[in-house]
């Protein structure tokens, strides 16, 4: 008994408790500290936005057709007041684009058109006696001078060369009816104004040669304008150019080569020193112009 209990002693149980405690764990070493610091990646940069185009300068508007038209009439005005200070230069074939400088006007015969709406009358040769096709208080449009086809005048657009031709109302204030050159007046077709083209009112008591643009009125048979802008116009911007005409023995009507100056048939798209249409008809036997 004594022999156990001596066998526990304060070391026994020392080592006893040991046994007991669990083992402890060893101490872990801190990690090496880094000697860079880390690179975190960044994304790429983006690309900056394009930078939208300056817009073009907006273009310059066209001026308006009517007042570049307007512009020009009025510098054709200024030149034709100078050129009408020489007054027997041929300025018709200056102002006209379709005109060759090769004597182009001469006699001729006068031929309508070749359109559908002249009936019977287009594309014939005009005789005085035959008031059947050509009748009184009618009108068509010629080409003159003529490039020698028919259809080519027909076809042909630019105005400086198309005339109105009427045959005047038939009674004693016109005459219309008589078998003569004095029964017919040829119109230019370019109005003295700006340039329009007017036609002519057959309406009963109202037989005149009538601008649709602005309303210029030239009264019949002499083409002086009674009415619009172009009345309000001086000498000799107020009357309208005319063809001279003779018929002959035949009763052929023709056109006598003009004289395109403001003191005889006149310049085209500018006017003439208003006249009696007598002056515009001769007999066959002169075979001259105005």
């Amino acid at each position: 008994m004594v022999e156990e209990k001596a066998a526990s002693t304060p070391d026994a149980q020392s080592t006893e408790e040991k046994k007991q405690q669990p083992p402890v764990s060893p101490p872990r070493a801190a990690p090496p500290a880094p000697t860079v610091a880390p690179q975190v990646p960044r994304p790429p940069a983006a690309a900056p936005p394009p930078r939208p185009s300056s817009p073009a300068p907006p273009s310059k508007p066209a001026a308006p057709k009517n007042e570049g038209r307007r512009t020009f009439a009025k510098a054709l005005v200024a030149i034709g007041a100078v050129l009408s200070l020489v007054p027997f230069v041929p300025w018709g074939t200056f102002l006209s684009s379709s005109v060759s400088s090769t004597g182009a006007y001469k006699r001729q015969k006068v031929v309508i058109d070749d359109d559908p709406k002249y009936g019977p009358a287009a594309g014939q040769t005009v005789n005085v006696n035959d008031l059947t096709t050509f009748p009184p208080d009618s009108h068509w449009v010629v080409t003159y001078p003529s490039s020698g086809s028919l259809t080519l005048d027909s076809q042909n657009p630019d105005t400086f060369v198309k005339f109105e031709l009427i045959r005047l109302p038939a009674g004693s204030q016109f005459g219309g009816d008589s078998k003569d050159a004095a029964a017919f007046v040829a119109f230019s077709k370019v109005c003295v104004h700006l340039w329009c083209s007017p036609n002519y009112n057959p309406a009963t008591s109202h037989e005149q040669y009538e601008c649709p643009c602005h309303g210029s009125i030239y009264e019949i048979p002499d083409g002086l304008a009674k009415a619009g802008p172009a009345s309000e116009q001086p000498p000799p911007t107020n009357a309208i150019p005319m063809l001279t005409l003779t018929a002959d023995a035949d009763g052929t009507l023709n056109i006598e080569p003009p004289l395109w100056d403001v003191n005889h048939n006149g310049v085209l798209g500018y006017g003439r020193y208003a006249s009696s249409y007598a002056s515009y008809i001769k007999p066959a036997a002169s075979g001259g112009s105005s």
